[in-house]
Formats: structure tokens, C-alpha cells, sequence
């Protein structure tokens, strides 16, 4: 039976990562057509490439749960202090109360129903990036515990590093205190970190997880670095199709290991 069982498991597994591979190629179609369409109009890119992230997450979604732009309430009142910032993509619950107000594609979805928000950029400076965070805790605030960063340009691991440590410990200027004693630091409220960042360029994955070394544990961002380098960017949208799949439904729908290794990316706090 258990045999049965888990060949039954790695048929679901092997179905979906096909799934989300179609998805992945999906996307990135639409994003190089986007490009060549609209080279002379940036902006009209950035919203093609959030409009096909949209709709490639509502296809790999099961039954019982939708996406949309828009902003999130608390206790079905809609005034300043029960509403979030504006959510570039919000997964949530198809329940009959999930949706407060609707306009277009614009929906106001109330807290109880929300499972996860994933901020779009286009490309990302530590302004934008702060900004993110920012609306992150408010939303934690609200109730929401699950927050995604997903970027079309390029990050690299040394900008995102400082990037939090400047956004949470804005008084310290020392970079070699900054980076060398960080583990030092406490992490109050850490419910609102992202539970990952992608950046598609770069084919560059982030993680928020158990890191350790010879003497401590810690939480931070493991880097998944893709073995594939010819379908990297493939491979890291599978990856955050998993990602955001596992977390709806607990099931463990990841990439064969076999097509990334996992290093060391960067600490946030020691555990």
C-alpha cells in the first residue's frame, strides 16, 4: 500500500511540475512579445509581465481559490485603518464573502479569505524595495502571514543583504558592523518577511529558511542557484510555482534537486 501510495505521489509530483513548466514557458512568451512590442514604452512591459504572472498563477491553482489585484480589509469595514496599500496580486479563498467590493478587476478582499500577496517590480531599488516591506508589516498588521517578492530584473544577493539591514537598522552606517556582526541582531515581528524573492533575470531564487554553520542556527535566505543554465529562468518560475503551492496545500511539489543546488545565500537573525 505504501508503495502504491508513493508512486501515486511522484505521478502527482512529475503532472504538476509539467504544469508549472508550461506556465513558466507561457509567461516568458508573453514577456519577450511584450518586449518587442512595446521597447519604446517600458511601463506597458511591467504591466503585460504582471497580467501574465496573474494568469499563470490562477492556472496552477486548485479549485476553491482565485488571484486579483487590489486591496485587503479587515472586519468587512472599509475605512483607512482597516484597508491595506494597493496588492499587486492577491491569492485568496473563492468563498461567498471573500470579495468586499469588486470594480472591474479590482477587488477589495476581506482578511479572512487571503492566503498569500506577491508584489510585482519590474526592477527594484532599495526605495521601492523599503516600500515593499513596509506595506508587508501593515499587512501583517491586517492578519496576512505569507508575502512574495517577485522582480523581472536583476538583484544580486549583496544588494538584498544590505537592502534589509539598512530597512530594519537604519541608524547603523558601518558596513563591515553591519555585515559581519548581523547575526547579532534581533528580528521582532518577523511574520512579515518575504517567504521569498525571485529575481527572473538573474535566474536567481531566495528562500527564507534554516541556515546553519558550525556553531548556530539561523533564519535567513537560502540561495537556490539553477543548475540549468539554458532554461534557468524556467526552472526558477517552477520553483516559485512550488513554492506558493506548497503553501496553500502543505504538499511538497518541488523541483528534482537534481536541477539546482542550494547555497548559502544570506542571515537575517540567530535562532
Amino acid at each position: 500500500m505504501f508503495a502504491i501510495l508513493l508512486f501515486n505521489s511522484w505521478i502527482v509530483n512529475m503532472i504538476n511540475k509539467d504544469r508549472y513548466r508550461q506556465q513558466a514557458s507561457s509567461l516568458l512568451s508573453k514577456m519577450h512579445r511584450a518586449r518587442s512590442l512595446f521597447a519604446k514604452h517600458k511601463p506597458s512591459i511591467g504591466y503585460v509581465g504582471e497580467q501574465a504572472l496573474r494568469l499563470a498563477i490562477k492556472r496552477i491553482l486548485p479549485k476553491g481559490f482565485d488571484v486579483c489585484q487590489g486591496f485587503i480589509i479587515n472586519n468587512n469595514t472599509i475605512k483607512d485603518d482597516n484597508i491595506s496599500n494597493q496588492c499587486d496580486i492577491i491569492i485568496h479563498r473563492k468563498e461567498k464573502r471573500a470579495i468586499a467590493y469588486s470594480i472591474g478587476d479590482l477587488k477589495i478582499i476581506n482578511i479572512s479569505s487571503v492566503i498569500a500577496v506577491i508584489e510585482v517590480k519590474s526592477s527594484i531599488r532599495y526605495k521601492s524595495f523599503s516600500t515593499t516591506l513596509k506595506a508587508f508589516e501593515k499587512l501583517n498588521e491586517l492578519g496576512v502571514n505569507c508575502f512574495y517578492i517577485f522582480i523581472f530584473s536583476s538583484i544580486s544577493k549583496k544588494s538584498l543583504q544590505r537592502w534589509f539591514f539598512q530597512y530594519k537598522f537604519p541608524k547603523f552606517k558601518n558596513k563591515d558592523y553591519l555585515f559581519f556582526q548581523k547575526e547579532l541582531f534581533d528580528w521582532p515581528d518577523k511574520e512579515w518577511l518575504p517567504n521569498a524573492i525571485l529575481s527572473l533575470n538573474s535566474g536567481n531564487y531566495y528562500k527564507l529558511d534554516h541556515l546553519q554553520d558550525d556553531e548556530n542556527d539561523y533564519i535567513g535566505y537560502a540561495s537556490y542557484l539553477i543548475k540549468d543554465k539554458k532554461n534557468k529562468d524556467i526552472c526558477c518560475l517552477q520553483e516559485f510555482f512550488s513554492s506558493i503551492m506548497y503553501y496553500i496545500l502543505n504538499d511538497p511539489l518541488i523541483n528534482d534537486i537534481s536541477n539546482y543546488s542550494i547555497k548559502d545565500g544570506f542571515r537575517l537573525y540567530r535562532i
